[in-house]
C-alpha cells in the first residue's frame, strides 16, 4: 500500500514539475508571442449611434457587442448625443484606433454625408443600422426595419377600431425612419372621411421633448384624441401629457418600437399599440454582413426587416420583459 501511494506521489510531483516547466517556457522562451498574434487575428468594429440615451441603441449595441465578442473580436462604441458634427468626429476616431467596419445610426440622415465621406476615403465599410442614409451610395449595406409599413399598420387598426379620429403627429423629421413611419400613417389614413390631422409636433424621439411639446398641443386641440408617435419614447411623453390633461379614457395612442415598457403599457390598457421592430434580428443581420464584407464576398445593399403590431389582443404573445 505505501508503495503505490509512494508511487503516485512521485508521478504527480513529476507531472507538476513539467507543467511548471512548460508553462515558464511558453511566456518566455516560445520564439513566437502568443498575445500579440492573439490580438493581430482580432477584428475592431466601430459603432457610433443616434443616441444612448434611447434605450432601444443601448440594446442593439449590447445585441451586436454580444455576436462580436462571441467571435473573439473587438467593438468600439460612441455615442453622438444627437449632435451630427460629434458623429462626424466620432467616425473619424473609430477609424483613427483602427476600426476595419463601423455601424452607424445617423442622428441626421443628410449631413452624416461627412463622416460616410471620411470612412469612403479611408476604405473603411459603413454599415447603417436603424435608420436610413440620403446618399446610400456611400454605404455597403443599409438594414433597417420596414418603417413604412410600421405606420400603415398603426393607420389601418385606427381605421378598423373607430370611425372618426381627430389626430396629433409626433415626428423627429431628422431621422428618415422617422418621417417613413409617420408617412405611411399619414398615407393610410388619406381619404377617409372623419379622419383629421389636427397637429404636428417636433419630439426629436425623446420622452422629455415630446412631453412638453404634446402639452402645448393638447391645450391648442382640445378635439384631438389620438396620438402618433414616431417611437415609444416618443409616446410615453405623450402619455404622461395626456394623464396629466385628464383625458387618458378618450385618447388613441400608436407608436413604433415594441419595446418592453410600450408592451406592458399595451398590456395595462394604458396604450392602444405599438408597432414591434425586431432588433435582436436586425443586428444578427448586420453582424453577419460585416463578417461577410471583412472575408471579400459581396454582400446585399439593404435589408428590411419586417415588422409587427402590438395591441391588447396579441400582447401576451410577447416577452413582456424584453425585446424581440
Amino acid at each position: 500500500m505505501d508503495f503505490w501511494r509512494d508511487l503516485y506521489k512521485r508521478i504527480g510531483l513529476v507531472l507538476t514539475a513539467l507543467c511548471v516547466c512548460l508553462t515558464v517556457y511558453v511566456l518566455f522562451f516560445w520564439p513566437e508571442d502568443i498575445t500579440a498574434e492573439q490580438n493581430e487575428d482580432r477584428h475592431v468594429f466601430g459603432a457610433t449611434y443616434m443616441t444612448m440615451n434611447n434605450p432601444y441603441y443601448s440594446m442593439l449595441d449590447s445585441r451586436l457587442r454580444a455576436v462580436i465578442e462571441e467571435h473573439g473580436d473587438v467593438l468600439l462604441t460612441r455615442d453622438a448625443a444627437m449632435n451630427q458634427d460629434r458623429q462626424n468626429q466620432e467616425v473619424k476616431d473609430l477609424i483613427d484606433a483602427g476600426a476595419e467596419v463601423i455601424f452607424i445610426t445617423p442622428v441626421e440622415w443628410d449631413t452624416v454625408d461627412e463622416a460616410l465621406q471620411t470612412a469612403a476615403r479611408a476604405n473603411v465599410p459603413v454599415i447603417v443600422v436603424d435608420a436610413p442614409v440620403k446618399d446610400d451610395r456611400l454605404v455597403t449595406c443599409t438594414v433597417v426595419s420596414d418603417n413604412y409599413q410600421a405606420g400603415v399598420l398603426c393607420a389601418q387598426h385606427l381605421l378598423k377600431h373607430r370611425t372618426s379620429a381627430s389626430v396629433i403627429l409626433l415626428e423627429h423629421t431628422s431621422a428618415r425612419s422617422g418621417t417613413q413611419r409617420i408617412q405611411g400613417f399619414v398615407e393610410t389614413l388619406a381619404g377617409h372621411e372623419g379622419f383629421e390631422l389636427v397637429a404636428i409636433g417636433e419630439s426629436d424621439g425623446q420622452i422629455e421633448n415630446a412631453m412638453p411639446v404634446m402639452v402645448r398641443l393638447l391645450d391648442d386641440h382640445p378635439e384631438a384624441d389620438t396620438v402618433m408617435a414616431l417611437n415609444d419614447p416618443s409616446a410615453f411623453g405623450a402619455l404622461a401629457a395626456i394623464e396629466g390633461s385628464g383625458r387618458m379614457e378618450s385618447f388613441q395612442v400608436y407608436s413604433v418600437d415594441g419595446s418592453p415598457e410600450a408592451k406592458g403599457l399595451i398590456h395595462d390598457g394604458l396604450m392602444t399599440a405599438t408597432c414591434a421592430q425586431f432588433p435582436y434580428e436586425a443586428v444578427q443581420r448586420a453582424a453577419e454582413i460585416a463578417y461577410r464584407v471583412l472575408a471579400g464576398e459581396q454582400v446585399e445593399k439593404e435589408v428590411i426587416v419586417p415588422v409587427k403590431l402590438i395591441t391588447a389582443e396579441n400582447v401576451s404573445e410577447f416577452d413582456l420583459t424584453g425585446w424581440q
